[in-house]
C-alpha cells in the first residue's frame, strides 16, 4: 500500500514531462531574422560653382565726428534751459542761457577804457601840432636870450652894467635852451608815446571783443540741426569758465566706427587704393540702411584696423552709442559655392550625396553671402558643378551613411 502511493506522483510526473517534450517538438520553426541598414532621408541642393562675394559681417558703434560741447564762458549762473535731453533742434535756435548780468560789466569796463585811449590819443595829438607850433618860437626867443648876453656883456666891459646883470642874461638862456630842448624832445618822442598810447588801445578792444565774445556765448545756440545728447546743468546752477553746459550733435553726420579684422585688413586697404567703392548694409527696426566706407583709421593694433562707414542718405533714427551689425560685401572669389549652414559639419566638411550614401569633403569657409536666407560661401577641390550636397543636419553623420533624397 505504501509503495503505490509513492509510485503515483512520480508517475504523473513523468506524464507531465513527456507531455511538455511532445509540445516543444511539435512546435512550428521561426525563420530567422535578418538585420537591415537604417535610410535616412535628407534634402540636398545642387553646387554651382561661379565668382561670388564673401559678406563680412562687423559690429560697430554710432559716433559723431563733429560732437559740439558747449561749455560756460566765465562765471555766471544758469537763468534758463530751452531743451531737454534728446530732443531734435534747429540750427539759429536757443538751447541755454546764462545770466547776461554776470557778463555785461566787463563789456562796460573795456568799452570806457577804449573810449579813454582814443581820446588820450587825441589829446596826444593836439598836443604835438601845439609842440610844432611853438618850436619856432622857442629858437626865436633863444636868439633873443644869446643877443641878450651878448649886449650885456658889452655893456658890462663898458661898466654900464653890473656882473650881476650879465649873469641873470645868461642865466634866461639857459633857460631857455632848457626848453628848447625839452620841445624838441616832446616832438622826437611824439611817435613814442602816440605808439603806447594805440598798444593799450589794441589790449582795450581785445578785451572788449573778448567781453563782447563771452556775452554772446552766455547764450547757446543750436550751429545746426542735431539732437541734444546731454545736458550738464539745470536752471540755477553757478558754472565756473569753461565748465561744459550741454553737448548736441548733427543728425546728418553720424558715423559708424568698425574694427576690420585683421585677416582682412590688406584685402581692403588693397581695393581702397584701387579705387573701388565699399558699401555695407545694415537692419535698423526692419528697415535696410546702405553705408558707405569714408576712411580708414591711421593706427591700427592687434584686432584690425578701424573703418569709418557713413549713411548713403540722411537717417533719423540712428542715434550716437548705438551698436550695429554691419555686412561688407568683398572682393568675388571664383569658384565659390553657396550652401545653407546646416549643410556644414565641424566648420570644415560637407557630405555629397553619391549612389544613396553619403562622402565627407573638406571644404574651405569663405565667409557669408549677402542676401536672403543668409548662406555660407565655400571653395572645395572635392565638389564640382552640379554635385548633390546634403542640406539636412544629422547628428550622426559618417561617411557611407546610407541616404534617401526627398524633395522639399
Amino acid at each position: 500500500m505504501n509503495k503505490k502511493k509513492l509510485l503515483f506522483p512520480l508517475v504523473i510526473l513523468a506524464v507531465a514531462a513527456g507531455g511538455f517534450a511532445a509540445l516543444k517538438a511539435s512546435r512550428p520553426k521561426q525563420a530567422p531574422v535578418l538585420p537591415t541598414e537604417q535610410v535616412w532621408r535628407v534634402e540636398t541642393i545642387s553646387v554651382e560653382p561661379a565668382a561670388l562675394s564673401p559678406r563680412l559681417t562687423l559690429h560697430g558703434k554710432v559716433e559723431s565726428p563733429e560732437l559740439t560741447r558747449a561749455a560756460a564762458p566765465g562765471i555766471g549762473r544758469v537763468m534758463r534751459v530751452y531743451v531737454l535731453e534728446g530732443q531734435a533742434v534747429r540750427r539759429g535756435q536757443l538751447l541755454l542761457e546764462l545770466d547776461p548780468r554776470d557778463f555785461e560789466p566787463p563789456v562796460v569796463q573795456a568799452k570806457a577804457q577804449a573810449e579813454e585811449l582814443l581820446a588820450a590819443m587825441d589829446s596826444e595829438r593836439m598836443r604835438h601840432a601845439a609842440d610844432l607850433d611853438l618850436l619856432e618860437q622857442e629858437r626865436r626867443l633863444l636868439d633873443y636870450a644869446a643877443a641878450d648876453v651878448a649886449r650885456f656883456e658889452r655893456l658890462r666891459e663898458e661898466n654900464f652894467y653890473s656882473q650881476a646883470a650879465v649873469d641873470q642874461s645868461r642865466q634866461a638862456q639857459a633857460r631857455q635852451q632848457i626848453s628848447l630842448r625839452s620841445r624838441e624832445l616832446a616832438i622826437k618822442d611824439h611817435q613814442a608815446r602816440l605808439a603806447q598810447l594805440q598798444a593799450r588801445l589794441e589790449q582795450a578792444r581785445a578785451k572788449l571783443e573778448q567781453a563782447e565774445l563771452a556775452l554772446r556765448r552766455s547764450r547757446v545756440v543750436a550751429p545746426f540741426d542735431g539732437i541734444v545728447a546731454g545736458l550738464q546743468v539745470a536752471e540755477g546752477d553757478q558754472v565756473g569758465n569753461g565748465q561744459a553746459l550741454m553737448t548736441l550733435y548733427p543728425s546728418a553726420g553720424l558715423e559708424v566706427r568698425a574694427k576690420i579684422p585683421a585677416p582682412h585688413q590688406d584685402e581692403i586697404m588693397d581695393r581702397i587704393a584701387r579705387g573701388q567703392s565699399l558699401e555695407a548694409t545694415t537692419d535698423v527696426a526692419g528697415e535696410t540702411l546702405r553705408l558707405k566706407l569714408v576712411r580708414l583709421s591711421g593706427a591700427a593694433d592687434t584686432r584690425g584696423l578701424d573703418a569709418f562707414f557713413r549713411l548713403t542718405a540722411p537717417q533719423d533714427r540712428l542715434r550716437m552709442g548705438s551698436l550695429l551689425t554691419l555686412h561688407l560685401a568683398r572682393a568675388p572669389v571664383e569658384g565659390a559655392m553657396a550652401i545653407p549652414y546646416a549643410a556644414l559639419y565641424g566648420g570644415r566638411q560637407v557630405y555629397k550625396v553619391e549612389a544613396g550614401r553619403i562622402q565627407a569633403v573638406q571644404v574651405s569657409v569663405l565667409g557669408e553671402l549677402t542676401g536672403e536666407p543668409p548662406r555660407l560661401l565655400i571653395r572645395s577641390e572635392g565638389l564640382k558643378r552640379g554635385d548633390q550636397v546634403m542640406t539636412t543636419h544629422l547628428p550622426n553623420a559618417v561617411s557611407g551613411l546610407r541616404v534617401e533624397v526627398v524633395s522639399r
